[in-house]
């Protein structure tokens, strides 16, 4: 069925039900950012595939929402549709709603199939459309009668994350939560967040691309866990560990009959940026609901010792990874071979594939060259792969999953002799990365106020980017995950402190249309620095190791204690990998490290 037939077949089915229009948010019932091909409902009716964007249909505009990460993106793939671009002037802010409010007539009539939206969200609408004597209806499934070959919901085997890896046992976790449970004077803490499932029990699995999670539901009381989940996905030992860690197995769907028969009087916790609208009518009235962020969700951002040490030896594998890549590109380039973005994602993958315990990619490699590299989340494909030629610049966005943690990494090469702007363009956004890398801070600091460090070089001529300089890393698990954030990433909560034992990327970047994207990403842990008369201070210790391209950087750009910090990064650089390296990409590393 063509884009502008499911529009068509769309507004038959509003007009039959009575409604003035839909909304389709790129969601599914657990807030995943990877959605399953199941309920990627918004891109198989508008062809756009970014991970952000919400398409909302009347009976005579159909239009897409997204940030300007995806400007490029949408005007591209939205040719033909019959569906119009609305630029977000400020990234994940629902400008449609207001729009929405002040386009459609009174007593409107706004569907949506709340399955896909968080009870925060949903409040949110209900008060704008109200507030314009306009209606909200929930519930409302119109894509899955005219979505005929819909895929099913994965089941696909769960599988035990090792203790090894973990740190902490699930026994151990779920303790800690009850703990706080008994804190916050609840009875039930229910879960809907794939991360926070998998943390809590240490399982993994491959429901979702780029994510080790597996779909399902939890619910912790101060004496059981309960988990929902396709029971055909738990193989008999999985099923007899969690048995003796008092863990009852439910069917998927059961979550909504078991809510049903909670006792009157008792207490639930939840997240209601997290729990979705339709799952919290199931909850009767007569039950106290308490709200806040999910308690594991505090827990995992704190990276245990094990998990700390685990990290580090993960940068050390990855890094191998990527210094085998660099010198792979260059010496590919300079000899005449072609190559291409899509031939160097698959190049670092199977780089990182030789190292133990790797899992797979941790998010969908962003290889561009030239203007691609100003598609801020552009994702490769072999059909759009553009050739790498000796000349322009190339950046890449690429993490891997391993046993013992998970990478973000993004270096941008120049494959000549760069020009003053681009020297210029690329120092100004390293002086952000270097600017929050290299900051002390006191305790209780946000990630907010560190973010005009990022910033500054950039503001003082004019430039900027539009998305958040640095999110939350999961362990084996998202690689965007809050809760803590530098900036206003989507991942993360503004309210949140940095705090020992988070780890954070520092992305600061410059983006040019037509041309090229900088951007140098590091991984890093938040670290204890200094106690005295003035408080606690901390630190952010870089974990990443991979050079950074000295031949892009205007010295005369940087201060003295910038150019001793990259100095001595690089020197660790060489020293933590330069011994698992062939003499030929030692010889590369050792030029690629040396002194500025």
């Amino acid at each position: 069925m063509e884009r502008q037939e499911k529009l068509k077949a769309l507004r038959k089915l509003m007009t039959d039900q009575g409604l003035d229009c839909y909304i389709i948010p790129a969601s599914d019932p657990h807030q995943n950012e990877y959605i399953p091909a199941c309920w990627q409902f918004r891109s198989w009716l508008s062809g756009f595939t970014g991970s952000a964007g919400t398409l909302v249909v009347t009976a005579d505009v159909a239009g897409l929402w997204t940030d300007s990460r995806y400007f490029i993106q949408a005007e591209k793939q939205l040719e033909g549709s019959g569906i119009e671009l609305f630029k977000l002037k400020i990234p994940h802010t629902p400008e449609h709603i207001p729009w929405l409010a002040s386009t459609l007539p009174s007593n409107s009539k706004v569907g949506i199939d709340d399955r896909f939206f968080s009870l925060r969200m949903v409040q949110y609408i209900q008060d704008v459309l109200n507030g314009a004597g306009q209606q909200l209806s929930t519930g409302i499934d119109l894509l899955s009668p005219i979505w005929i070959d819909q895929p099913p919901i994965p089941a696909n085997p769960v599988f035990i994350h090792d203790i090894k890896f973990a740190g902490l046992s699930r026994q151990e976790k779920i303790r800690k939560v009850v703990e706080e449970m008994n804190e916050l004077k609840t009875d039930y803490h229910l879960i809907t967040t794939l991360d926070d499932i998998a943390w809590l029990l240490n399982l993994r699995g491959s429901d979702i691309s780029f994510c080790p999670f597996f779909i399902s539901f939890c619910m912790v009381t101060s004496n059981h866990t309960h988990l929902f989940i396709n029971q055909d996905k738990i193989p008999a030992s999985v099923s007899k560990a969690l048995s003796e860690d008092n863990i009852s197995i439910h069917p998927y769907e059961a979550i909504s009959r078991f809510l049903e028969k909670l006792p009157k009087g008792s207490t639930i916790f939840l997240s209601p940026e997290k729990v979705n609208h339709a799952l919290i009518q199931s909850i009767p009235s007569d039950v106290i609901q308490k709200n806040g962020m999910n308690i594991t969700t505090g827990m995992k951002a704190i990276k245990n010792p094990v998990e700390i040490e685990g990290l580090k030896r993960v940068m050390v594998k990855d890094g191998i990874a990527w210094v085998k890549t660099l010198h792979w590109i260059e010496q590919q380039v300079y000899s005449g071979i072609t190559e291409s973005e899509w031939s160097v994602a698959l190049k670092i993958a199977e780089y990182r594939s030789a190292q133990p315990e790797y899992q797979g990619e941790s998010f969908q490699p962003i290889s561009s060259y030239g203007w691609h590299g100003a598609v801020v989340h552009y994702s490769v494909t072999q059909e759009e792969s553009l050739n790498l030629r000796p000349e322009g610049i190339f950046l890449l966005d690429s993490g891997g999953h391993y046993s013992d943690g998970t990478t973000d990494t993004t270096r941008t090469v120049s494959l000549s002799t760069p020009d003053s702007q681009q020297k210029s363009d690329f120092t100004r956004a390293l002086k952000g990365t270097l600017g929050v890398s290299m900051l002390r801070f006191p305790k209780e600091t946000k990630g907010f106020q560190m973010d005009i460090l990022a910033r500054k070089s950039l503001w003082d001529i004019g430039l900027n980017y539009g998305h958040g300089t640095g999110h939350g890393v999961g362990f084996f698990g998202s690689v965007h995950e809050g809760p803590q954030t530098i900036g206003t990433s989507a991942s993360g909560y503004l309210n949140i402190c940095l705090e020992p034992g988070m780890v954070t990327t520092v992305e600061p970047a410059i983006y040019r249309e037509g041309s090229y994207g900088m951007r140098t990403e590091n991984m890093t842990l938040v670290v204890e620095d200094l106690n005295n008369e003035y408080g606690v201070f901390y630190r952010f210790e870089t974990l990443t190791l991979a050079p950074i391209d000295r031949r892009l950087i205007d010295k005369n750009l940087l201060t003295p204690a910038e150019l001793d910090w990259l100095n001595a990064y690089h020197l660790r650089v060489y020293a933590e990998l330069a011994d698992y390296l062939t003499t030929e990409e030692q010889i590369w590393l050792t030029e690629a490290t040396k002194p500025l």
